[in-house]
Order: structure tokens, then C-alpha cells, then sequence
């Protein structure tokens, strides 16, 4: 331990001091600007990057890497977070050229997008549509009318008979037969 750090104990010293640090040989300093500056470089670069964390990762371990190979370069008197800030913003921008320059592995202009329906999907749903509308024609006017209420709009028995003027248990008794009925009819429409 040399005399600075041992003439102030448990003192927190600047990113200044530790890049002097870094300058004069020795790497532990490296550790403390990483302990200082990692999370906001991470979060620069997540930012930036629109939240490619392995990416991210990758490159915020990059930008210390370049920090201790070129701490010569850095100008005293100039604050070390915007040199390390610096060292982040190129290692995007030279990521998103990269990337800009490779093409799409040819798997990805094949792939479905697995939560887009597939069309045989989408014409299976309009013939099971088809199929409820007939069966619902099959139903009388008041029992179409209970079923669309309780069903579709989701209106409790009690207000359905409220609005129909029948007791609560004429409109369960008629929801039951009304379910016979559409299951009859649902099985025997193509």
C-alpha cells in the first residue's frame, strides 16, 4: 500500500486520483473507476444500444478494457468520467456500424412469426363464427337475448332478469336450455 492511501484510510478518492493511479502502473486502480463508473456506462450504453444486454455487457467490458490499454492517452486536468463516457459512446458507435454492415442470417427471412396466426387459423376461426351465428338463429328471440347478455356483455343473472322481468331462475333455467341448444346445433352445422 503506498503512502496516499495509507495516510487516509477508508478515504474515498476521486475518479481523478485512481486514473493517476492507472497512469503511473498500477491496474487495481482499474477495479476502483469500474467500481465508480460500470453501472452508468452499462446504463449509457443500454440506452443507446435500445437494450441489447448481452450486447451491452459485451461492450461496457470493452470500454474498461480500452480504459486500462490507452489510460496514457488521458489529458490531466480533464474530467474522467467524460473520458470514459467517451470511450462508451464510440464503442456504440462503432458497434452500430458493424452491425448495419452484416446481413440478417438467411434463417430469419424464412421464419414465421410464431404469434402471428397462420391463415389456416384465421379460416378455421370464420367457419367456427359462421357455425355460432347459424346456431344462435336457431334459438328463440329471449333466449338469443339472455345468452348475448350474460355471454357476450357479461351481465350478471340478476340484472338480466331485472331488464327482462323474470325471476332470476327463469333466466338460469333458460341459459341451461339455451347451452343445450347451441351445443346441438354447433355439432350437427358443418
Amino acid at each position: 500500500m503506498t503512502e496516499a492511501l495509507a495516510a487516509h484510510p477508508g478515504e474515498e478518492f476521486s475518479p481523478e486520483f485512481w486514473m493517476t493511479r492507472l497512469k503511473a502502473g498500477h491496474e487495481e486502480a482499474l477495479a476502483h473507476l469500474m467500481a465508480r463508473f460500470e453501472r452508468p456506462v452499462f446504463s449509457f450504453l443500454h440506452r443507446r444500444l435500445q437494450g441489447e444486454v448481452g450486447v451491452v455487457q459485451e461492450l461496457t467490458q470493452e470500454v474498461f478494457l480500452k480504459c486500462l490499454r490507452h489510460c496514457q492517452r488521458f489529458e490531466e486536468g480533464r474530467p474522467v468520467s467524460a473520458w470514459i463516457f467517451t470511450l462508451a459512446a464510440n464503442a456504440a458507435i462503432d458497434h452500430l456500424r458493424k452491425r448495419g454492415r452484416e446481413l440478417p442470417a438467411p434463417e430469419a427471412f424464412d421464419a414465421p412469426d410464431p404469434h402471428q396466426p397462420s391463415p389456416w387459423d384465421q379460416v378455421d376461426q370464420d367457419r367456427r363464427l359462421r357455425g355460432l351465428k347459424v346456431a344462435l338463429e336457431g334459438l328463440t328471440p329471449r333466449q338469443r337475448t339472455m345468452v348475448l347478455a350474460y355471454y357476450v356483455h357479461e351481465r350478471p343473472v340478476k340484472q338480466i332478469a331485472a331488464e327482462l322481468g323474470c325471476a332470476e331462475g327463469t333466466v338460469k333455467a333458460t341459459l341451461f336450455q339455451s347451452l343445450a341448444k347451441l351445443r346441438k346445433n354447433l355439432d350437427v352445422t358443418p
